[in-house]
């Protein structure tokens, strides 16, 4: 049984989550609840539950400060939380906090079921692999202990997950360095969990490259080579200069054989542009977190393909509106600055005499100067 703990501070939901949900027939058992993170947090190292299910906002202690606490007590718990239409920045620094998914209010149950069976088979993987791995190094562990045990707690093979499908090629370098540094220096000195570490990253890239159907041959053999491994291994430096090699070849590789992904991907965002280019708090990160990559890989891929910046592309849109705006409407300059994305008249202004040449209303007496000639 999964083991799954729910904070709801509002009553009525968090007993219709409690009670419209057939917890045991679906291989779940709710260990516990709360109205508050204050109250839950005791509760939850006590059970130790496998998922946590939170509100955002709650009095006391809200979801987000007590995902950093369970996250740090208990890094295995998987979290998702809840959260209203108005509180996308929360949601943004949950999915930083490391929570496994998010849900909009209302929160059905079906689509909870759905959140819960999806993060359950995570979990029931990551047991699996840790199975598999205790028994490919059991030997070892007759002859040595890994200095910082208490403190590592194994390969996040979702981090790596993510970074692989969002991440940039030039990026695996700092992307290495800053996961041994989170690792520890105390254990990954120790060879027997760069052993541990190593294979399991090891096997994690091994199944996204496979995962993209490119041809055995197009491998180089010495990152497919357990031999080579074994070898990168037998000192830390050589194992990060390994995989770093690895997971640069991996990220090369997938974007090499996305074909029309690049394109699929600007297109969603060319087509949410045209849909919010009037929203003033429209961001890059606004845009890559809405077509699900991240914002350093969104920029990258955006520029490639469009040959503009992300600001230069919206920038074009918004001030061709406005030209339209001015041409057909009587509307104020200050309104349509407002229609389309730029809530200060006098940035407005300099924005569409840097593209036009001309103020917005010099463009508009030009043009109905010219309909009256015609």
């Amino acid at each position: 049984m999964i083991k799954v703990f729910l904070v709801e501070d509002e009553s009525i939901i968090r007993q219709g989550i409690k009670n419209n949900i057939d917890w045991k027939s679906n291989g779940f058992q709710l260990v516990g609840e709360a109205g508050d993170g204050e109250y839950a947090y005791p509760m939850i190292l006590k059970k130790q539950p496998d998922i946590l299910l939170t509100d955002v906002k709650m009095p006391f202690m809200d979801g987000l400060e007590l995902s950093r606490l369970v996250k740090k007590a208990l890094p295995k718990c998987k979290i998702i939380v809840f959260s209203g239409y108005n509180e996308f920045d929360y949601a943004k620094e949950a999915i930083r906090i490391g929570i496994s998914d998010y849900l909009l209010k209302p929160v059905t149950a079906a689509s909870l079921m759905e959140a819960l069976k999806k993060v359950a088979e995570q979990i029931l993987e990551e047991q699996e692999n840790s199975r598999l791995l205790e028994r490919y190094f059991i030997d070892y562990e007759k002859y040595m202990d890994f200095p910082d045990k208490t403190d590592y707690s194994g390969v996040d093979r979702k981090l790596i997950q993510n970074f692989l499908k969002t991440g940039n090629a030039e990026e695996c370098g700092r992307f290495i360095d800053e996961y041994f540094e989170a690792v520890g220096e105390g254990n990954y000195m120790s060879l027997l969990l760069r052993q541990y570490m190593t294979m399991d990253i090891f096997y994690c890239v091994q199944e996204f490259i496979k995962s993209l159907n490119i041809r055995e041959e197009d491998t180089p053999a010495e990152l497919t080579d357990l031999k080579q491994v074994t070898k990168a291994i037998e000192k830390a430096d050589s194992t990060m200069n390994y995989l770093k090699e690895l997971f640069t070849f991996a990220l090369t590789v997938r974007d090499k054989s996305s074909g029309d992904r690049y394109g699929i991907l600007i297109r969603e965002a060319k087509d949410y542009i045209a849909e919010n280019y009037g929203n003033s708090e429209l961001s890059l990160n606004m845009i890559s977190g809405f077509i699900g990559v991240s914002p350093s890989y969104f920029s990258s891929i955006f520029k490639q393909g469009t040959g503009q910046s992300f600001i230069e592309y919206l920038t074009k849109v918004r001030i061709d509106r406005a030209c339209e705006l001015l041409k057909c409407t009587t509307l104020r300059t200050s309104e349509i600055g407002e229609k389309t994305g730029y809530n200060d008249p006098h940035y407005f202004s300099t924005a569409f005499k840097k593209m036009v040449g001309q103020s917005p209303k010099e463009f508009r007496s030009s043009t109905n100067q010219e309909s009256e000639e015609k």
